[in-house]
């Protein structure tokens, strides 16, 4: 991790410069410390030093757009301040504070800017670096090659590190590159390596960096999809606007891509093989479209990829959010013109039937399938008493979060063949068989009523 990002992360004391949103800032500083907190984030306390303030202190008083701060180790800016406020005390013991949280900070702010009368936080570029998803990208930045002596016993071993060519795709105003970063560190006897994916935002010009974190944060939804788990981003390089040209690339520290839910399993586990790759996406242009239909059908992806974010969710929750998701994506998609395939009275059967053969396949009977499926989530929500088994509702919530998936995924440039192999290959076998036999054989009290 970068050192000044470190710095902050465990703590450490500065002076720091509340930031409002036309860039206007108090030349005399707030003398605090800031440290991460455990729900994510930096919280920074500073020091109300200004009796006049104390005594008109407001819990009111205008959020900051942002936070520059100068601190033993070096210099940020935080983003995204997410919280503020403060406590005057008139005498006695206790000192008058103001406290601010922030979801993202980003180190080396140059401090020559402090000397200007209005900061410029934008951000020009961002990239974050994904370890362990380099199979998915059908990247390799590093190469070991092994030299041996007659007897077989190893002689030597060769690291060629290489940053691949980068794949850039168009997203309106912003370009989305997909390449490799690589770092060495030779510390005496103990030589490291990091050579992630890494995954960025570029703009032509200085951006708000919650329109190039939404993108981010999209992509991180593909790739845990893809895993189906939380993929952790563990760093990531920024150029802002005021330094277009780094000598040393700022890192950032953000959150929502670093921190995932409470319970997630320790990113040093094997993700296993992914459900797909980039290459079944066609690339980067398959990742430009996932972002931008996001925006079209959001309670369909938040379905599909919000659970990884949110933690532990009930089965009867799982299968409720995917069936609220395709209700919604049927309804906006009718709208566009009414397409044929959208005037199925269960929008589970119509989902169904647009994906086609491989879904077809993987459930044997998509009728008997969808009309389940509809009436578990229909009986879940009107009737009090419905007590199904949980394991039954898992598998139907999970097939039907599949479909949804694999609709979204052809929208976005799978082929149907690619789709097939996917439920075929990399469905495990066991959901694949007590899928089929559910379907076949219900258990009584499973469908409450008719779904039709």
């Amino acid at each position: 991790m970068d050192k000044e990002i470190e710095a902050l992360t465990s703590g450490t004391v500065g002076f720091f410069w509340p930031v409002s949103e036309n860039g206007e800032f108090n030349e005399e500083p707030e003398r605090g410390f800031v440290n991460k907190v455990d729900s994510g984030g930096f919280e920074i306390r500073t020091l109300n030093e200004d009796p006049s303030v104390g005594l008109s202190f407001s819990p009111h008083r205008s959020k900051p757009n942002a936070i520059v701060s100068i601190f033993l180790e070096g210099s940020a800016v935080f983003l995204k301040i997410s919280k503020h406020g403060g406590k005057a005390t008139f005498g006695g013991r206790r000192a008058s504070a103001y406290n601010y949280t922030s979801r993202m900070a980003i180190s080396r702010f140059p401090v020559s800017e402090l000397n200007k009368v209005k900061l410029d936080v934008r951000v020009k570029e961002l990239r974050a670096h994904f370890p362990g998803i380099s199979q998915w990208a059908g990247l390799k930045v590093s190469n070991i090659k092994h030299e041996r002596k007659p007897d077989g016993r190893l002689k030597a071993a060769v690291l060629r590190l290489e940053s691949p060519e980068e794949v850039v795709a168009d997203l309106g105003s912003l370009s989305l590159v997909i390449g490799g970063h690589w770092e060495v560190a030779n510390d005496n006897d103990r030589a490291s390596v990091y050579s992630p994916v890494s995954i960025g935002v570029k703009a032509k010009r200085a951006r708000d960096v919650a329109e190039m974190l939404e993108v981010l944060l999209r992509v991180q939804d593909l790739v845990n999809v893809a895993y189906d788990t939380f993929v952790r981003v563990d760093g990531g390089i920024a150029v802002m606007a005021v330094e277009s040209e780094p000598a040393t690339y700022p890192r950032f520290w953000n959150d929502s891509l670093m921190e995932g839910p409470a319970n997630r399993v320790s990113n040093r586990e094997k993700k296993g093989l992914p459900l797909f790759g980039l290459a079944d996406l066609s690339g980067a242009q398959g990742i430009s479209r996932w972002v931008r239909l996001y925006k079209e059908f959001p309670s369909a992806f938040d379905a599909v990829a919000a659970p990884y974010r949110l933690g532990g969710m009930t089965w009867h929750g799982y299968l409720r959010e995917t069936a609220v998701g395709m209700e919604r994506l049927v309804a906006a998609s009718r709208k566009k013109g009414r397409p044929a395939w959208t005037k199925e009275k269960l929008v589970s059967l119509a989902l169904a039937r647009r994906v086609g053969d491989p879904f077809i396949d993987f459930v044997a009977d998509v009728e008997k399938w969808a009309d389940l499926f509809w009436g578990v989530y229909n009986g879940g929500k009107h009737q009090a008493s419905y007590d199904p088994d949980p394991r039954d509702v898992r598998t139907l919530a999970i097939s039907g979060n599949l479909l949804l998936m694999a609709y979204l995924l052809h929208r976005c440039g799978m082929s149907k063949s690619a789709l097939a192999d996917m439920f075929q290959s990399r469905v495990s076998y066991e959901l694949r068989d007590r899928i089929k036999e559910l379907v076949k054989s219900p258990p009584v009290g499973l469908q409450p009523n008719s779904s039709r």
